[in-house]
């Protein structure tokens, strides 16, 4: 079965067309979110810079002047006459649109807008942060009600919250608001965010670039050497269907051989039978006839007449080693049952007969001749080594396969024994497993000594009736 390689593709784009889909949407997110970050840390540092840069001048020129807030809630019509021609001097003018004084409360002590003068808002969290000490500021945040009249203005303001301490205590006693054109300061920060959004951009941009770069030429090498290994695989599997027709080729050789062979050894023995064995026959009774027991030469005729029987019984022997029985229109149990029954009739071995499964596929004469040679040659070995033990001949039968086996619980051998060839000619197990595998077969032998042997044969049918 061919092994399926699939593409590195999801539906019709590439790997590289996909990462680079990926990477536009997470860099382009992550690039928005550290923009918009590093943009409104920039802002916030700016802010922060500009706003201590005008609380510490603002601090300078108003905090000699109200310094009577730390004993009231109320400015002297001198201070607040001085302080009011100070931020109507034309350069104060270009700079802060408007300020106020707060106390504690909320409550507007001395404003530029005199019409709030006394009245109690909620704190912001700018005044909040300049109560605790803190220079606070902000920019276009011009939200709260306090700071309508300046947000109506239009105009671009750096809204400053300062502290206002007494000189000899340092303690906080109000906080100056204050509120200074900031065009420049927005020029700045549109120009500083323009920057960080450009640095950010690039960095991320070039990150994608390089890493679809990396995952491109990985893209293009894994394909080529995909399309190498498919090309590859084509030639394995013509290779491996080379090889498969032409194991099928020597398994039909090999099948032929064995099947012509068997049918040489028999028609041999029969000639052997038929001829020599004929004339040797005829030749001793003719012995026989010619000299009397009286005759002077009685004693070497007996012994002509001995040598001739013995030659007769050899070549009888041969004869029937020879020929394999008429199998080929027997089924399988047939097969086996014959076997056991020739295999009976020369030695006191009975084994016993197990025959499981249903139905068994057909045999070629060639599958025949083989599980008959095996059983003829596995119950010759029990005989020989293992003469008193129990042997059990079992023949199992599955649709595509069959199973032959042999056991005995006799007294086992040495497994390096398995490859010896016999001195009497026999096929051996050596034989036997040659004979198995050179059709297709496997062929297994399980034995320990003292542990009894056990030799099994499958085979797998694949065509009928060998010729």
């Amino acid at each position: 079965m061919r092994a399926k390689v699939t593409d590195l593709t999801i539906g019709n784009w590439s790997l590289s067309r996909v990462f680079l889909a990926a990477s536009i949407f997470v860099m382009g997110t992550a690039t928005a979110i550290v923009g918009v970050w590093v943009s409104n840390r920039i802002q916030n540092a700016v802010v922060q810079n500009s706003a201590n840069s005008a609380a510490l001048y603002m601090e300078s020129v108003v905090s000699p002047l109200s310094q009577e807030l730390a004993h009231g809630n109320h400015l002297s019509e001198q201070a607040s006459l001085a302080l009011d021609e100070i931020f109507m001097t034309q350069p104060m003018r270009d700079r802060i649109v408007s300020y106020k004084f707060w106390k504690q409360g909320g409550v507007i002590v001395h404003a530029s807008d005199t019409d709030i003068i006394g009245n109690r808002f909620n704190p912001t969290d700018d005044l909040r942060r300049a109560w605790s000490g803190d220079i606070s500021g902000s920019f276009k945040e011009l939200d709260h009600a306090e700071s309508a009249a300046e947000a109506a203005l239009g105009i671009p303001l750096l809204e400053v919250y300062s502290p206002i301490r007494e000189l000899w205590s340092g303690e906080i006693i109000a906080v100056a608001e204050f509120y200074e054109r900031a065009d420049q300061l927005e020029l700045d920060l549109a120009k500083a965010r323009r920057t960080s959004w450009l640095v950010v951009g690039s960095a991320f941009l070039a990150s994608t670039i390089v890493l679809y770069s990396i995952v491109a030429i990985g893209d293009k090498t894994i394909r080529r050497q995909g399309a190498l290994l498919k090309q590859r695989l084509t030639e394995s599997e013509r290779m491996a269907e080379q090889n498969a027709r032409l194991r099928s080729r020597v398994v039909d050789a090999s099948e032929r051989y064995a099947t012509q062979t068997d049918r040489f050894l028999k028609n041999l023995g029969a000639e052997l039978h038929d001829g020599p064995a004929q004339y040797l026959s005829l030749a001793a009774l003719r012995l026989e006839a010619a000299f009397s027991k009286e005759s002077e030469s009685s004693k070497e005729a007996e012994e002509i007449q001995q040598s001739l029987q013995k030659s007769l019984a050899e070549i009888r022997a041969i004869s029937r080693g020879l020929s394999a029985p008429d199998i080929d229109s027997l089924s399988l149990v047939d097969v086996v049952k014959r076997a056991v029954e020739d295999h009976v009739e020369h030695s006191p071995l009975r084994p016993d007969i197990s025959l499981l499964g249903s139905q068994a596929p057909e045999l070629s004469l060639s599958d025949k001749l083989c599980v008959f040679r095996f059983l003829q040659e596995t119950l010759s070995n029990a005989a020989r080594y293992a003469p008193a033990s129990k042997c059990t001949v079992i023949s199992e039968a599955q649709n595509d396969r069959i199973v032959i086996k042999v056991k005995d619980d006799g007294p086992g051998f040495d497994r390096s024994e398995e490859t010896a060839l016999r001195d009497d000619g026999g096929q051996g197990l050596m034989g036997l497993r040659d004979r198995v595998e050179s059709i297709g077969g496997r062929f297994e032998v399980a034995s320990r000594p003292g542990e009894g042997t056990t030799v099994s044969m499958t085979l797998f049918p694949r065509k009928l009736g060998t010729s």
